[in-house]
């Protein structure tokens, strides 16, 4: 392992300063380490990532070097020959991958000896993939659900961790409660973002298929699919009650007689009063007038 100054700019460069939680510091020291000796994080949240973009980032590795460092734990194992040193990935596979392809023998990286505990891997690698603006929807509300279901972190304390507003996570993580099929179809940009904040307009999982059905025909623009929503919405509250203007007199006439508000209201399929009162004796002052 070759140690190199000069390029490395601790975690600070990977998780903004606000922050809730406090988070080791790490030496800003960057070593050029085998590529072969690192291994991939296995609680790595991220599980797509574009063969074309790590093509063109290849590309601009073999062209510039890998320009951030990556971020590695120390892995000491005994064995018959010896100590054995290998480094797990924390944060930084797609610039691992993308150096894998250009064929680069060693990579910057930046060495955390006692960053031992699983669950501090897991956050930093979580809030570090939501930073990068190439992940796709469906895996942006995963790590946002991962960090609130396994850190206990408000969507407050996350929007503060990766640097977006608490409106930004709410709206993301919502679409964790789309089906499977519609989620692996904006997985695999077969739907946009926006098409999927449309379909969670629709409440009824059987109404988001059949509209998911019309967007993959070609048949919906984002705006007329919102335009559906509101009209879907709007058919399935229940018609109120209309005031028959027949019965105004009689409404003031009761109200004054009771003591008490009273509404008429009529429809098709008959009417009903509504008295209103703001309290138990008021009630039991309506209800003694009624029966007397």
């Amino acid at each position: 392992m070759k140690k190199f100054f000069g390029l490395g700019r601790g975690l600070e460069s990977l998780i903004p300063a606000k922050t809730t939680k406090v988070v080791p510091k790490i030496l800003d020291n960057v070593f050029y380490i085998e590529i072969n000796k690192i291994k991939p994080n296995p609680n790595q949240p991220r599980r797509d990532f574009d063969k074309d973009g790590l093509k063109e980032l290849a590309a601009s590795i073999k062209k510039y070097g890998v320009l951030q460092p990556l971020l590695v734990s120390k892995i000491e194992t005994e064995t018959e020959k010896g100590l054995n040193v290998e480094y797990e990935l924390i944060a930084g596979e797609r610039r691992l991958r993308a150096a894998k392809l250009a064929g680069l023998p060693h990579v910057p990286a930046i060495v955390k000896d006692n960053f031992d505990e699983s669950r501090l891997k897991l956050e930093v690698s979580l809030v570090e993939n939501l930073q990068r603006e190439d992940l796709n929807p469906v895996e942006e509300a995963e790590a946002y659900a991962r960090l609130a279901n396994e850190f206990n972190l408000t969507q407050k304390e996350i929007a503060a961790k990766v640097a977006k507003s608490r409106e930004v996570v709410a709206n993301a993580v919502r679409i964790i409660t789309l089906p499977a099929d519609i989620k692996e179809a904006l997985r695999a940009g077969k739907i946009a973002r926006t098409h999927a904040r449309a379909l969670l307009a629709f409440k009824d999982e059987t109404k988001q298929h059949e509209m998911f059905k019309q967007i993959l025909a070609g048949n919906f623009a984002v705006r007329e699919l919102e335009v559906a929503a509101k009209e879907y919405h709007a058919a399935q509250k229940p018609a109120a009650l209309a005031v028959n203007p027949r019965f105004q007199e009689l409404q003031q006439n009761l109200s004054k007689n009771l003591g008490a508000t009273v509404f008429i209201k009529s429809g098709a399929s008959g009417g009903s009063i509504v008295i209103k009162f703001a309290n138990l004796e008021e009630l039991n002052t309506i209800a003694k007038t009624i029966l007397d």
